[in-house]
């Protein structure tokens, strides 16, 4: 009797090859998303991936191949590759990872079928002398995968669209107030008419966080407490200069409740793009208690007139420029 010499698998060779494929399934997420990847936690997140590869090959392990744990093990994955911030854009990014993965394993099946030679003998399926058993393929799944591949792709579509779309609105903020300075992204909303009624200037609302370490020390306090500033403005001990700087800008926010944003004046502010560069003096920044962005894209929505206005610094700010 004949006994066929049984083949040899490497284990590391099997998991730096899952390491790569996971860490393109990323790549390919994160381009889908507009997101930009960390690579040490992308590495992470391959290693996690890879790993769960090689649960195959130990039969202790078979309790980790079902379904709720190939989910977790998914979850996992974006979870320490992206760090989403809420349920919804948790949900969005596994979404787009699983539909990274169905287009790098389709392109990959597709790919070895058209390119290498593959013939049918007796239920087996000869790939370049390498023999693999062809298992039964349930007709359910094959049904499940066309509207489910359709509806990623469709969404993934859209959002892509609108992250151009979007994106095209992003600029470079640099905000001066004395000798400091922050840089940050905003986002020019055309619709945004916020003004300080008095002066008519253009207002534009940030995370007050990213001027924590240049505002008065008792104000940031008070912001940290999450007190109603507006209100107690009047009450917090600073010094002259920053005294002049503030304002209280009325709004009107969604469902017509109206409020009060407590504002100040910068020294400059310069806006970068693509296209070219904007400076302005004329303009008051509102402090958001809360982030603006959940993902943390842009931390300022910006007023359209910061772009279309005369966008030179004033000669009075020049002037101060110069003698210093």
């Amino acid at each position: 009797m004949v006994v066929s010499e049984l083949p040899v698998v490497y284990l590391d060779v099997i998991w730096l090859i899952n390491f790569g494929l996971d860490g393109f399934i990323l790549l390919v997420t994160a381009f889908l998303a507009r997101r930009q990847l960390k690579w040490l936690r992308t590495i992470g997140a391959s290693a996690i991936g890879a790993s769960y590869a090689l649960f195959l090959f130990f039969p202790a392990m078979s309790a980790f191949l079902t379904f709720f744990s190939k989910l977790l093990f998914s979850i996992l994955m974006v979870w320490i590759a992206f760090r989403p911030k809420g349920l919804f854009n948790f949900g969005k990014m596994l979404g787009l990872f699983y539909l990274a993965s169905f287009l790098t394993g389709g392109a990959a099946y597709a790919a070895n079928h058209f390119f290498g030679s593959v013939s049918m003998q007796n239920g087996l399926v000869l790939v370049h002398g390498g023999t693999v058993w062809l298992q039964q393929t349930k007709l359910w799944l094959v049904m499940l995968s066309v509207p489910l591949t359709w509806f990623l792709g469709k969404g993934a579509w859209k959002r892509l669209i609108r992250s151009k779309q979007r994106e095209m609105n992003f600029w470079e903020v640099e905000v001066r107030i004395d000798e400091e300075s922050v840089l940050f992204t905003g986002l020019l909303d055309t619709g945004n008419a916020l003004t300080d009624p008095l002066s008519r200037t253009p207002v534009m609302v940030a995370d007050w966080e990213l001027f924590a370490s240049m505002l008065p020390t008792a104000l940031t306090e008070e912001l940290t407490k999450g007190s109603d500033i507006a209100m107690s403005v009047g009450e917090i001990v600073m010094d002259d200069a920053w005294q002049a700087k503030f304002r209280l800008v009325p709004y009107r926010g969604v469902g017509g409740t109206m409020g009060m944003l407590l504002a100040f004046k910068p020294d400059l502010v310069i806006l970068r793009s693509k296209e070219g560069e904007h400076s302005c003096t004329r303009v008051l920044i509102g402090l958001n208690p809360k982030a603006l962005a959940a993902d943390g894209s842009y931390r300022a929505i910006l007023h359209p007139s910061m772009v279309t206005g005369d966008g030179e610094p004033n000669a009075e700010w020049k002037a101060g420029r110069v003698a210093s």
